[in-house]
């Protein structure tokens, strides 16, 4: 709670509490607010209301955005394959842009920013790996920066380039803060402690109409040591979160709004919250391990007086606060109490639910009258809401939440999707260059390459004729078609062999590119030469597959229902037969597309 606050803002403060109905309709939805009020779908497909003469010479109330990123680990787009990618810088700077105004907006983002966790997945291998994430910091760090509002984080990942370490931070300069690096040793009472150059302790960023927010970062100090003592030696050492907010408690309270990130687990967040006071906002943007959770995050709560937000990761989802004020506000204050405003996908959510509910009650003739009566007086009341979803003049301040899920629903940046495009032009040049020529070592002796699906056809001709109606069969044109034929990111799954003995590379793969025979039956050569059972690989087991259908790749992967679509008539129909009836790879693929939507244009993807 500020200095600056008065009785009047510990009313409002207090009153917090009636806005934890908001969490319960605002979880991972792809639509938006609008500006000046509750607002429409993202997609612009549906409008306001017309106003009012009334209405129209009302002055527009003042309305303040907070925008919360997760880690970004170095990502600026989506792998295209699932049903519904989220994620990509022009969804999410589209999205900002079209739901805050600059000067009136706090947008946050964690640390662990510029690049991928060298142990995870998507860990760079290799110097041309780490090129391409050095390109793509470069984009984010380029982007990001020309947003007003911003406040960055410093993360362990943030340090993860081998060769630059902390000249990172110099490199791709951001809004920087770190608000629990230990004090130096024989620092005296009240010392501060020695942050990273171009690091401060807390930012205080202006919200417009006299308003300002003090914002903080505090790192897992378990995180940091387990960083230090493998590829980040040279991140700062930490001490304990709450007592380091102790310390910058007078600083905070200064600022009329007080705003701590944490990253670190769920439960350090939580802990924050509930011990350190005065906090209006508290960011979770630590390590999401489930991985629904770090598509969609999780829906605003409210613990005490304190919102507690958590974004997904990797762009995938954003949460955002709306603090909406009465123009009759003077500047520099803030409404006793605030009201919660259901945005117009909430109310909307809300009325399908009622809607449903009173289907199925009009079929059960014992259902109670008086029941239905007050079911049917909430739905006219909430359809009377949506045809007027603007704020009521009375209402001196509102707080609006979403928990926005990235994709390609959403209104797109001009200048974030031409960076992009950029940076998809620059791998494929440097990656055509860097890689022309170069080929997977030779097989041992003995040992089999791999010959191509032609090779195949000469005996395996039905096979192959069924293999060509797969999607298997067309996966390198899908990246040739998006540019990404070269990059290190996708390349590997979308042809045969990739970097095994005789196999594959990322220019030098004619001959091997698509999903082909000996991805799942292995490398063929010594089968092409004396054709038997017991030099080819006859059933491949559902670890292969995974290797490349993971979560993040291929969302609705099930191993029968994938196997029914490419097996059949020359290629396992026996196999085929004993699977029976059932869900096939494509149902499911348009199940997901259905429930997400429908499919992203590919000049969106």
């Amino acid at each position: 709670m500020s200095d600056r606050m008065t009785s009047a803002a510990l009313a409002r403060s207090a009153s917090f509490c009636l806005l934890a109905l908001a969490a319960a309709t605002g979880l991972a939805t792809s639509a938006c607010k609008g500006k000046n009020g509750p607002g429409s779908q993202a997609n612009g497909d549906e409008q306001a209301p017309p106003r009012t003469t009334d209405e129209a010479s009302r002055p527009e109330r003042v309305e303040i955005d907070l925008f919360a990123f997760g880690r970004q680990l170095g990502t600026v787009a989506p792998c295209g394959c699932t049903t519904d990618p989220l994620g990509g810088l022009q969804y999410a700077f589209g999205y900002i842009e079209a739901e805050s105004e600059a000067g009136q907006r706090l947008i946050l983002e964690p640390g662990s920013f510029l690049f991928p966790d060298p142990e995870g997945p998507e860990g760079p291998v290799d110097e041309a790996a780490w090129a391409q994430a050095a390109e793509r910091a470069k984009l984010l760090q380029s982007r990001f920066s020309q947003l007003d509002g911003l406040v960055s984080g410093l993360g362990p990942t943030d340090y993860a380039e081998p060769e630059a370490g902390a000249e990172s931070l110099a490199t791709f300069p951001l809004p920087r803060v770190l608000g629990n690096v230990a004090p130096t040793e024989g620092a005296g009472a009240g010392e501060g402690a020695a942050n990273p150059a171009g690091v401060e302790p807390l930012r205080v960023i202006s919200l417009g109409h006299g308003l300002e927010a003090a914002v903080t970062v505090v790192v897992d100090p378990a995180l940091a040591e387990a960083a230090r003592g493998s590829w980040a030696a040279d991140f700062p050492a930490l001490q304990a979160p709450v007592e380091a907010l102790a310390g910058l408690a007078p600083a905070l309270a200064k600022a009329d709004l007080q705003v701590v990130v944490v990253h670190g687990p769920r439960d350090l967040a939580e802990t924050v919250a509930r011990e350190v006071e005065g906090l209006d906002v508290v960011v979770m943007g630590g390590v999401l391990e489930n991985a629904d959770l770090g598509r969609l995050g999780s829906a605003p709560v409210q613990i005490g007086q304190t919102w507690l937000l958590q974004p997904g990761d990797r762009g995938q989802s954003i949460s955002h606060l709306t603090f909406s004020l009465s123009p009759e506000l003077p500047e520099g204050e803030l409404p006793e109490s605030w009201t919660l405003q259901p945005s117009a996908t909430q109310l909307t959510a809300e009325l399908e639910r009622l809607e449903s509910k009173l289907a199925k009650l009009a079929e059960d003739p014992a259902a109670d009258a008086a029941f239905l009566a007050r079911l049917e007086a909430d739905r006219d009341a909430l359809k009377s809401q949506l045809e007027d979803p603007s704020i009521p003049a009375e209402v001196a301040g509102a707080v609006i939440t979403a928990q926005t899920k990235v994709s390609c629903r959403l209104p797109e940046d001009d200048a974030a999707k031409t960076a992009l495009s950029r940076y998809d032009g620059w791998v494929a040049q440097k990656n055509a260059e860097r890689f022309a020529g170069v080929k997977p070592p030779e097989p041992a002796p003995g040992k089999p390459g791999y010959v191509g699906v032609e090779a195949c056809a000469d005996c395996h001709e039905e096979a192959v004729a069924l293999w060509k109606t797969t999607v298997h069969a067309g996966a390198y044109e899908t990246l040739a078609v998006a540019n990404k034929q070269y990059d290190l990111s996708c390349v590997g799954c979308h042809v045969t062999g990739f970097r095994e003995p005789g196999g594959s590379e990322v220019v030098e793969n004619e001959g091997l590119r698509d999903v082909q025979c000996e991805q799942c039956h292995g490398p063929g050569s010594l089968h092409v030469e004396d054709p038997r059972t017991d030099n080819i690989q006859l059933e491949p087991p559902r670890s292969l597959c995974l290797g490349c259908h993971t979560q993040d790749h291929s969302d609705t992967f099930d191993f029968e229902p994938y196997l029914r679509d490419v097996l059949g008539e020359g290629h396992g129909a026996d196999a085929r037969a004993a699977l029976g009836e059932g869900p096939t790879a494509h149902a499911l693929r348009q199940a997901g597309l259905e429930a997400a939507g429908g499919g992203c244009e590919k000049s969106k993807m």
